[in-house]
């Protein structure tokens, strides 16, 4: 998995690429979990090819853990293969997904 991160506006953006299997959902853990300080977080899911369920463990965990700390998480740019697996496993409400991740952030702030 390759992981980039830049800034717009108040967000940090990581986008995502490949597939967030076990060691996909390890790299995307070390990468997050010292960025969720409760700010504004997205992840940019375009280049996602799947999720297993170590990978939505440790989403779920991030999400726990932005929220307790009163931040914001935000998925978005999911192909509908990814969309799919995360309703499909329940998990659509847990998380707040956008289909268009740069609107959705530029009208954030």
């Amino acid at each position: 998995m390759t992981i980039t991160t830049s800034t717009l506006g108040k967000w940090t953006l990581f986008t995502l690429v490949g597939k967030i299997d076990n060691a996909g959902a390890d790299e995307l853990k070390a990468a997050l979990f010292p960025q969720l300080t409760g700010g504004a977080i997205a992840l940019d899911c375009t280049g996602v090819e799947y999720v297993t369920s170590s990978g939505f463990r440790v989403l779920m965990q991030c999400e726990k853990e932005q929220r307790l700390k009163g931040g914001r998480l935000i998925l978005g740019n999911m192909s509908t293969p990814v969309s799919s697996f995360f309703e499909i496993a329940g998990l659509h409400t847990l998380f707040t997904i956008v289909p268009d991740l740069n609107a959705a952030l530029t009208a954030e702030g």
